[in-house]
């Protein structure tokens, strides 16, 4: 098993693409007895650390050309490596999911930490919503070999358990 991402690593957040980040996937949540959704994308980023890569969804607000105005755009918080993307230091800014208390099948969110979706909408969305390519790409970066139902079946242990923060 691979060393979770933990807090005090740097990892390199890919530079904004339209093409190569794909469409942006919908996660959809209740809280506070309403309904709520907002887009993230889903995209792999290199745990500088360890040499690994981790699965990283950003809210969309923070990570398109068109918003960089917000100040918690990752051009605002990650320090730019001309060519590859941002670095960003693991802290409490971050949130992440796994799979169990061991850190198997972790991921990280950058977003609102006021959302309060549980961790598997997430995996559901980006894996429902993604293309053939992408669910691939994402499938080698959770650790698990072919797509669909047995990326599902390794996610059930994260229904209704909320984001955590690092």
């Amino acid at each position: 098993m691979s060393s979770p991402v933990q807090s005090g690593h740097e990892i390199l957040v890919p530079l904004f693409d339209g093409d190569s980040a794909g469409a942006p996937v919908h996660v959809n949540w209740q809280q506070n007895l309403s309904q709520r959704k907002a887009d993230y994308y889903a995209l792999t980023a290199d745990n500088i650390t360890t040499g690994e890569q981790v699965p990283f969804f950003i809210a969309a607000e923070y990570y398109k050309s068109s918003t960089t105005a917000n100040p918690n755009h990752i051009t605002k918080v990650g320090q730019l490596v001309p060519g590859e993307g941002y670095k960003l230091k693991v802290d409490d800014r971050l949130q992440y999911g796994q799979k169990n208390a061991q850190g198997e099948l972790r991921f990280i969110i950058y977003h609102d930490k006021e959302r309060k979706p549980y961790q598997h909408r997430f995996i559901e969305t980006a894996v429902g919503s993604a293309t053939a390519g992408k669910a691939a790409q994402m499938a080698k970066a959770f650790g698990v070999g072919d797509v669909g139902n047995q990326i599902m079946d390794n996610f059930k242990g994260f229904i209704g358990d909320y984001l955590h923060t690092f």
